[in-house]
């Protein structure tokens, strides 16, 4: 195709504006046609002052182009190639190369289309007055003094001078409409494309939506539900703690369905960050199986571990992700099993040309209702779902596209074979570093630590929330005070003697003081052993510009409610193991 060769794309690609596209198409047409009217003035003998003209406006085009397309000053060729052709070369020709009884008319013709076409602005009026105006007045002055015009030697001079002009001028201006005809097609298919790519994009949008509102309302009714049913039964311990193991449950299945959503915006920014640990395949995968362990036995599914190809158990790789990607696939598995059937869970390791790197394979089948092959296809895909199941399962469409974009992050390749009404089983391929010795010994040098005694400050204006976390740390061992904004924490501190607190637990959101603005002035502070107390941020937070502008702030760790303990705990372990009381 001509749009795809090199000096097509040279002279009229994108990277020039239409103006300096449509002067290229002029430039270059001008150039072959100016180039065979030289020659045909020196085969016709045409007055060695045409002549000259002739062979002085082929090297203009030619100087033109230099200074567009070489120096890239497109505007200052249009101008400079429209004043000297329009107002010097034009009258001069057509006075030396017979006038009205030539092909100049139609030279002087295009010259004036020149600047609507390519300059910018209101300089294009100027430059057609004066041109137009110049024009009127050579014909007028011919008129009057029809000597000053040099008439071409014979009838048959005047008919090819004008035959040739006509050529070359109908060329020019085909070419130029021509383009701009490709790129109004060219304009109109993009702007069909965009239009129905964002008619696409709203409905999965509205899908999305109503998907994702169906699935949260289920849990939150869960979770309202039973929590009237509590209040009901205060007094029957055992009706309450079921009830309350209910609510526990609802809520972990909202979390995963938020945790989804904001899972696929950060794979999509690209702001997914892998960070390594040491971690054991057998715990990541019984973690799995606890968390999916309800939903197995109210559908009376049977769970097989197959660790026979498991040479290499302690692994260095992110844990999180990795846990993440298997609980979406065993997820899946668990969602479209019928009720008595069989889930393998496999684990295949692979050497690698690399002996410090092992290939996992981790297989998840399942024997439950399989997929058609068209939906095969659209697996992977954002909020995809197969209409056609004959189970019915909740879902914001996005478990399957996070386990795939997180094992592309983390290097590794996840397959898929299905067949429907005999299973499907999942492949996820993962190189993994094998940890040397002294970091084993390091890891496991890690205990559970002492918190009794130690005195922190939790700042957060949600008086449930403060409650909470206030009520968990004290029954770990810790000495707590409360503050329910940045102002009042910063006040504490101020008032109480240096190194009274030893860590902040500090939420983000606040009135009258954030959380930032909190942790920049206690980083200011004269005193040393408060400006450098380490601060916990707690927040809702999850985005990851909204980390790194806590870090920036002065931050020492970020945790995204709602608060997991343990995680918490091991924060703080690692704060108080750096700063240990003396």
């Amino acid at each position: 195709m001509l749009k795809d060769n090199r000096i097509f794309r040279r002279l009229f690609g994108e990277q020039y504006d239409i103006q300096h596209r449509l002067l290229n198409i002029i430039l270059v047409v001008g150039i072959l046609g100016v180039g065979f009217a030289c020659l045909m003035s020196v085969v016709m003998h045409q007055n060695t002052i045409t002549q000259i003209l002739s062979f002085l406006c082929f090297i203009l085009f030619i100087i033109i182009y230099w200074v567009a397309n070489k120096l890239k000053r497109s505007q200052i060729a249009i101008i400079s190639f429209a004043i000297l052709f329009n107002n010097l070369i034009l009258p001069a020709l057509f006075i030396t190369s017979g006038g009205i009884e030539s092909g100049m008319p139609l030279w002087c013709l295009m010259g004036f289309v020149f600047p609507f076409l390519l300059i910018k602005g209101r300089s294009c009026i100027a430059v057609f007055v004066i041109s137009i105006t110049e024009f009127i007045l050579v014909i007028i002055y011919s008129y009057y003094h029809p000597e000053v015009i040099m008439k071409m030697s014979s009838l048959k001079v005047v008919l090819t001078d004008m035959v040739v002009t006509m050529i070359a001028v109908v060329v020019v201006i085909a070419s130029i409409f021509r383009y701009q005809t490709y790129l109004y097609e060219k304009q109109k298919n993009t702007i069909t494309k965009a239009i129905r790519n964002a008619n696409d994009a709203i409905k999965q949008k509205q899908n999305f939506i109503s998907n994702v509102s169906h699935d949260i309302r289920t849990p939150m009714d869960s979770i309202i539900g039973f929590t009237e049913l509590a209040k009901k039964n205060i007094d029957n311990k055992e009706k309450l703690e079921d009830c309350l193991e209910k609510i526990t449950r609802a809520s972990g299945h909202l979390m995963n369905l938020i945790n989804e959503v904001l899972d696929i915006s950060k794979i999509d920014s690209g702001t997914s960050v892998v960070e390594e640990n040491l971690c054991s395949i057998h715990s990541i995968i019984d973690n799995v199986c606890q968390i999916m362990q309800h939903e197995v036995e109210q559908k009376k599914l049977k769970i097989e571990l197959d660790y026979s190809m498991l040479d290499e158990d302690v692994l260095s790789c992110d844990d999180v992700r990795l846990n993440q990607i298997l609980l979406n696939l065993v997820s899946n598995a668990v969602k479209y099993s019928y009720e008595g059937g069989k889930i393998t869970i496999s684990v295949i390791q692979l050497s690698t040309d690399d002996e410090s790197v092992i290939l996992n394979e981790f297989h998840i089948k399942d024997e439950g209702c399989g997929m058609t092959p068209e939906f095969l296809e659209h697996v992977f895909e954002p909020f995809a779902r197969d209409k056609t199941s004959p189970v019915a399962a909740d879902g914001t469409g996005l478990g399957l596209t996070i386990a795939k974009s997180l094992t592309e992050i983390l290097g590794g390749e996840i397959t898929v074979v299905s067949e429907l009404g005999n299973g499907t089983e999942f492949t996820v391929s993962i190189p993994l570093s094998i940890p040397s010795l002294s970091e084993i010994e390091e890891e496991e040098d890690i205990v559970i630590y002492d918190f009794k005694g130690r005195h922190v400050l939790v700042v957060d204006d949600n008086q449930l929330n403060r409650e909470i976390l206030v009520e968990a740390l004290r029954e770990e061992g810790f000495i707590v005070d409360e503050a329910i904004d940045g102002s009042f924490a910063i006040e504490k501190l101020r008032d109480s003697e240096p190194g009274t607190y030893e860590l902040v637990i500090l939420d983000l959101q606040m009135p009258v003081m954030d959380g930032y603005e909190t942790t920049k002035i206690i980083r200011n502070f004269k005193d040393s052993r408060v400006a450098q107390i380490p601060i916990v941020a707690v927040t809702a937070d999850a985005l990851p510009e909204e980390k790194t502008r806590a870090f920036n702030c002065g931050v020492n760790a970020y945790l995204v409610k709602p608060v997991d303990m343990p995680a918490m705990l091991k924060v703080l372990m690692l704060f108080f193991r750096e700063n240990k009381r003396s």
